[in-house]
């Protein structure tokens, strides 16, 4: 199983640079996309590692704006231009942390191939909230004086035409196949008033691949579910910023990544994942020896 992890990031490069150290495997590569409003340097030494390629194509990236989804699309256009083949392209942030071994990562690929890791809740009569999204114009791509009164002044005097499609959404997060992701950026591309809705959108990245995907000739491969244990307290806007005290949830999950972890906040829960699975390794490494003399 080849997998393509597409990282998108703005955080500390020691940090993104010890994730991926700790899922150096011969059949995984890095396509890293550090965030425009950073210098580029400040994550060239990831290229030291192998398998790792930083995306050239980068943009700024605003939470909850559409700009999410464009370094997604860039790098995803990078990823399908190399000419490596994947099974899967696997969305991860500069956040994120493997939670299991790279051997366990590529059986858990392997057990899910053919499939899309992709989480979904339907808006209508399971994410009602979320019509909030797209049923008003949102200018969150923007960043000049006075663009929320215009949101406002906008809402107030035009009302939104929204696509008949019926819409999906959840984590931004998934693991699709290389031939979903091409199919996701004709799709989009291709259709300028379709790319023009979701630019006006807020949060688009938790709903545009599941929206689009759910109506397509993939929709049968779905699978709800994708790679990260994640805790999102309710009412809140982010998911919670694991410490020491979450270990043993976090290392109880069946999830191959988990998020979000800051190591200026708390590093010690990253070196207690990476005891226990050392432990984990040694001991399995013991049973196959002893398994051999038996």
């Amino acid at each position: 199983m080849r997998i393509a992890h597409l990282i998108i990031t703005y955080t500390d490069p020691e940090q993104t640079e010890r994730m991926i150290r700790r899922m150096q495997h011969p059949d995984f590569d890095f396509y890293v996309h550090v965030d425009a409003k950073l210098p580029i340097s400040s994550h060239k030494a990831l290229t030291a590692m192998p398998n790792v390629y930083l995306i050239k194509n980068r943009i700024k990236v605003q939470w909850a704006a559409f700009s999410t989804v464009q370094a997604t699309f860039n790098s995803l256009h990078e990823i399908l231009n190399s000419a490596r083949s994947y099974d899967f392209i696997s969305l991860m942030s500069g956040q994120d942390y493997p939670i299991k071994s790279p051997q366990y990562m590529q059986e858990f690929f392997a057990e899910r191939k053919g499939k899309l890791l992709l989480k979904y809740r339907s808006f209508q009569g399971d994410w009602e909230e979320a019509f909030e999204r797209i049923n008003r114009y949102h200018l969150t791509n923007y960043q000049f004086k006075g663009q929320y009164r215009l949101e406002v002044l906008i809402n107030l005097f035009v009302k939104r035409s929204v696509p008949s499609l019926p819409f999906y959404g959840s984590s931004m997060f998934w693991a699709i196949s290389p031939g979903a992701a091409e199919y996701v950026l004709d799709k989009v591309d291709s259709n300028k008033k379709l790319k023009r809705f979701f630019h006006f959108t807020w949060g688009s990245d938790e709903f545009i691949m599941q929206t689009i995907l759910m109506s397509s000739p993939f929709a049968p491969q779905i699978s709800n579910e994708n790679c990260h244990y994640y805790e999102h307290p309710p009412k809140t806007p982010s998911p919670k910023i694991f410490t020491t005290d979450d270990f043993s949830n976090i290392i109880s999950s069946d999830r191959i990544y988990a998020r979000k972890f800051d190591i200026s906040k708390d590093s010690f829960i990253l070196d207690k994942i990476d005891q226990h699975l050392h432990q984990s390794q040694e001991m399995l490494r013991e049973g196959e020896w002893k398994a051999k003399i038996v």
